[in-house]
């Protein structure tokens, strides 16, 4: 299919499905991290109305919509329970966004919104999706990453189609996960405030296709920690050690008795005394 074949394929399915048709009013927001309270607060200061939230106990988002009389949810089966009922909280709604949100967008809820349903995901589509992203650009030696958003349109994880990628270039040789993250985390937010900006002014959204990439599961990312020390060369573990130290979590590691031993280098402990010493 030609380039100007795709275009024309992604307006038209764009147009068939309502998307850009009119102006945001109304919205969903399920979400985790700080990210997802700042989006929450844009969205209240832009005067869109969003009727409740789901996130985490305890967290910023949390404790944002508590402030703005916002209800909130702890658990997403309530929130399908509402849309059962046809609760009025969920009635007309124009946008549902997932904003670093861990679990699984079903039927209906991704077919709530009227404009659509939003995943904002801290990694370039279609490069990497589901948990490959930070850890596996540094891995993969990757002279750039970015951040994306896209349309849910199945139940499958990171697979609609893609609105945006914003990309920026990194240095893989000191990038660690912490310092990635953190800057994925800025550079999402600004994808965020532009895709709801479009959304606002009622543009017509033109996406591209989200085919192929790299699918990790959890499983496959803990096992890419391993160090093996016979056969992982100096480069090799020092890479590992910069991509997967992230407290509280199990870090690259050895085996030593039956347990793992989390293990860091010059760089990560630079990187601790800054923050201790700050």
């Amino acid at each position: 299919m030609t380039s100007l074949n795709k275009c024309v394929r992604s307006l038209e399915d764009s147009l068939k499905r309502g998307f850009g048709m009119s102006k945001l009013k109304k919205a969903v927001l399920l979400g985790r991290k700080k990210g997802a309270s700042d989006a929450l607060i844009h969205l209240w200061r832009l005067g869109v109305e969003v009727p409740l939230v789901v996130a985490v106990e305890g967290s910023d988002l949390a404790e944002s919509a508590g402030r703005l009389g916002i209800k909130v949810l702890f658990d997403d089966a309530e929130l399908y329970t509402l849309i059962e009922q046809g609760d009025q909280l969920v009635t007309e709604v124009d946008l549902v966004v997932s904003y670093l949100f861990v679990k699984r967008i079903k039927e209906p809820l991704f077919k709530l919104g009227r404009l659509g349903c939003l995943n904002f995901h801290p990694a370039p589509l279609p490069d990497y999706k589901s948990r490959a992203g930070y850890n596996t650009a540094i891995l993969d030696r990757k002279n750039e990453f970015g951040v994306s958003v896209h349309f849910i349109d199945s139940e499958q994880f990171d697979a609609g189609p893609i609105i945006e990628v914003l990309r920026w270039p990194i240095d893989s040789q000191a990038e660690t996960v912490l310092s990635l993250e953190s800057t994925a985390q800025e550079k999402l937010f600004v994808l965020f405030k532009k895709t709801i900006q479009r959304f606002m002014r009622g543009e017509q959204i033109i996406t591209f296709a989200n085919a192929g990439g790299y699918y990790l599961t959890s499983k496959q990312l803990e096992a890419m920690k391993e160090v093996d020390l016979e056969k992982d060369s100096l480069e090799e573990i020092d890479r590992k050690i910069r991509a997967f130290f992230f407290p509280p979590y199990t870090g690259a590691y050895i085996r030593v008795g039956g347990q793992k031993i989390t293990l860091v280098n010059q760089t990560v402990l630079d990187l601790l005394a800054r923050k201790i010493t700050k």
